[in-house]
């Protein structure tokens, strides 16, 4: 467990610190919505006095994953706002070699050991057309042959990853004010809205129900261009949280520290994080009432619902942990689980990878194992065997494929990047 921490290796002094990494915990949480829904909860399970609660269990797997899209944003977004990354050739071609091998690795193990093992018919000769798709990233989880649908969301995480330092560049020169943060919130945001309830009544009148369905998952669910919203909004909020240019130029960190922590008060008086983590239950209680009753409104919604409750929930933290900055957190040890036992959740958010990507293939092949008169038994065997299984195997290849693989990044320090920038 010692080795089990995130992947970044950071010069401090002793820690004085023992707290949860609520990120790290927030990617955890979200991993585990994924599997609850891909277990398949039955309906009408949960019925008291005519009101059906059974909904409690249709937890959103499209919500967790855009919680994903926007830590991504906000912790890329973060790797060039805080000068870790600088913005020329070395930098760029170091951020992009340290992207893939944080996610190659894991990926391209997982391809090979499930298509020799469980989605054997990739090998058919008429479906190697496919394997190219998934080897090279343009996978969209409508290939006509049983596979890991799950992997979509790497895809779409290694195509924003190509255009990270460009978004920055880009960024960098016209978001200088909190005005014109909340400009391009804006427009992100409402935007793709609009986009997305565009697009779904040009292809409920242009295709069968059938037909609508796929052409939803293709067009709007899965593409990145619809999903940079919610990338946007976490990559935005760097900006927010550090747009007094006037600080940060000058270095100023004890009128830094002193704003910060008067902030911090201000925060701890009205429960701010407690806000934040009461909003982030509220978007699974919403959106799996949603999911439950209307899938279709669901669809359309619930994006622009978890990048609102998601950017909020990364800024009430991350300004919290802005004021205690100079105290270092310890790393994620039995020692430090056994101090905070709050701490153990962060453990399934550093082996969330792993589960993610092994959850699918294991699910298909137990759930013929799991069946009974009772549909909510069988679903509670299946969530359980599902999710100790690919814990084992994400800890195994935690230790195996990912920690190599870490080990092989360059974190050594880059020079400051221009004040202009």
């Amino acid at each position: 467990m010692k080795q089990l921490t995130q992947h970044s290796i950071v010069s401090s002094p002793t820690p004085t610190e023992n707290r949860l990494d609520a990120l790290l915990a927030l990617r955890g949480l979200a991993c585990l919505m994924v599997v609850i829904a891909h277990c398949n909860p039955p309906r009408s399970f949960l019925v008291y006095h005519a009101f059906d609660f059974s909904w409690i269990l249709f937890s959103a797997g499209g919500v967790a994953v855009r919680i994903f899209f926007c830590l991504s944003g906000y912790l890329m977004g973060k790797a060039f706002y805080t000068q870790r990354y600088t913005l020329d050739r070395s930098g760029i071609l170091n951020f992009w070699r340290n992207r893939a091998l944080r996610v190659f690795p894991l990926y391209y193990f997982s391809l090979l050991a499930t298509s020799l093992f469980v989605y054997t018919d990739l090998w058919k000769l008429e479906n190697w057309k496919y394997i190219f798709r998934i080897v090279t990233f343009a996978y969209d989880q409508t290939v006509p042959v049983a596979f890991n649908g799950a992997l979509w969301t790497l895809s779409t995480e290694v195509q924003f990853y190509l255009l990270v330092p460009f978004i920055f560049i880009f960024l960098c020169d016209r978001v200088r004010n909190k005005p014109k943060i909340l400009l391009y919130a804006l427009i992100l945001t409402c935007g793709s809205l609009l986009l997305r309830v565009f697009l779904w009544f040009s292809i409920q009148a242009n295709f069968s129900a059938d037909e609508a369905a796929i052409a939803f998952v293709r067009y709007i669910y899965v593409p990145l261009w619809m999903n940079l919203d919610v990338f946007g909004g976490g990559f935005l909020l760097n900006f927010w949280m550090n747009s007094d240019k006037k600080l940060l130029r000058s270095r100023n960190l004890g009128v830094w520290r002193r704003q910060t922590s008067r902030l911090s008060r201000l925060c701890a008086k009205f429960g701010f994080k407690k806000i934040a983590v009461a909003i982030v239950l509220l978007l699974y209680l919403v959106t799996a009432g949603l999911k439950y009753q209307n899938q279709e409104l669901l669809g359309l919604i619930s994006p622009t619902l978890t990048l609102l409750a998601t950017v909020l929930f990364i800024y009430a933290f991350e300004t919290a942990a802005t004021v205690t900055s100079h105290r270092r957190n310890r790393q994620l040890s039995l020692k430090a689980c056994r101090e905070n036992p709050w701490r153990l959740i962060e453990v399934l958010g550093v082996l969330s990878y792993g589960i993610y990507i092994w959850h699918l293939p294991i699910l298909a092949k137990i759930q013929p194992l799991f069946v009974s008169e009772i549909p909510i038994e069988a679903y509670f065997l299946r969530f359980f065997v599902t999710l100790i299984l690919s814990t084992i195997l994400a800890t195994i290849t935690y230790y195996l494929v990912e920690l190599p693989a870490a080990n092989l990044k360059r974190l050594k320090p880059v020079k400051s990047i221009d004040s202009k920038n």
